[in-house]
């Protein structure tokens, strides 16, 4: 049987750093030749290409070469082979170090990547919306929990708005400003599978916005309203009061955190249906003459009203209805939140 020629992969993997490095040297040999624009875009162009072969994997090493290759003759073309020497010097030393690893490939030896903790990061968050859009959320948010103790290890004590921790770390593929409020969310999703995400999701709101303080009054309301919704969903109603009014005190102009304290007491399947204490902190709201958003606590009033003119017609309805002897039927356990 003829023996099967070898073959590199073609799919890529992680960002190679440590490759892409040895490449800068090329880079920074084309620069020193100080060349007129056009002349040297046409060296740089080839060395861009080869970055993007190799940056990732699913490269070629017979592609490289002939990319190694042109880009010989093109500097010498350009300024002769004496004043090319660097260049071509810092060719062949990333040539050398292409040829060792890719035997280290084909005998199996080469090292696995070593990723950097930004790099760590990025992993974790990208698996976790894989995870999550394939409906496995508590997974998802095990990954994502782990992402969030990557930020804590790499934020400092200086960067006290998220946006600073973008702003360090512009590689990332996913912006921790826009992921950290999915993560908020995912894990009152999860909770409903497993009540402990409740408890995860009340330390880390409050481990970010201690990270974090300095960030804008509407990520403080989001926050400290998941912090009293989970509160409410493991039974603490006394400690969800808590932060609720202090919630409000502390933002008494931001309609919705008036609106997120209603709502845990007659919105939901399991709310007390205490349509007066919602009613009284919805109108609580609108004593404040620069309320930021009068119209929404208005409607959410109406639908109060609209809401328990209904359940008042179905109590009188269920009064002159008699009873139905029925078989005993256990609910089947909830999985999202859903409105009555």
């Amino acid at each position: 049987m003829a023996k099967t020629e070898w073959q590199p992969t073609n799919e890529p993997g992680r960002y190679d750093a440590a490759r892409v490095a040895n490449l800068k040297l090329i880079h920074q040999a084309i620069e020193r030749l100080r060349l007129p624009p056009v002349r040297f875009r046409k060296l740089n162009a080839i060395c861009n290409a080869l970055e993007m072969q190799i940056e990732d994997g699913g490269d070629a090493p017979a592609v490289n070469n002939r990319l190694l290759e042109a880009l010989q003759l093109i500097v010498i073309h350009q300024v002769g082979q004496q004043r090319a020497a660097a260049m071509l010097q810092a060719i062949d030393d990333f040539a050398q170090a292409e040829e060792a690893r890719w035997e280290q490939i084909q005998t199996g030896t080469l090292p696995p990547l070593k990723m950097e903790p930004d790099e760590e990061l990025d992993e974790l968050m990208q698996t976790g919306y894989e995870l999550i859009s394939a409906n496995q959320t508590t997974t998802g948010c095990d990954h994502w929990l782990a992402a969030w103790e990557q930020v804590k290890k790499l934020a400092t004590p200086t960067m006290r708005r998220v946006q600073a921790f973008d702003d360090a770390y512009p590689g990332l593929l996913q912006s921790v400003f826009n992921w950290s409020q999915d993560l908020e969310m995912e894990l009152h999703n999860a909770g409903f599978s497993n009540p402990t995400y409740f408890k995860r999701r009340i330390r880390y709101v409050r481990e970010y916005l201690a990270q974090f303080p300095d960030d804008d009054a509407d990520r403080h309301i989001s926050f400290r309203r998941a912090e009293g919704e989970a509160l409410w969903e493991l039974g603490q109603t006394a400690e969800s009061e808590t932060i609720y009014q202090k919630l409000v005190t502390t933002f008494p102009d931001r309609a919705w955190g008036y609106i997120g304290w209603s709502d845990q007491y007659y919105m939901w399947r399991d709310s007390p249906a205490d349509y007066k204490r919602a009613e009284e902190i919805l109108r609580q709201a609108l004593t404040r003459p620069t309320l930021d958003d009068r119209r929404s606590v208005q409607e959410r009033l109406e639908g109060l009203f609209e809401r328990r003119k209904k359940a008042r017609q179905e109590a009188k309805s269920a009064v002159r209805q008699p009873e139905k002897k029925q078989k005993r039927k256990f609910r089947s356990s909830r999985k999202k939140r859903r409105k009555k």
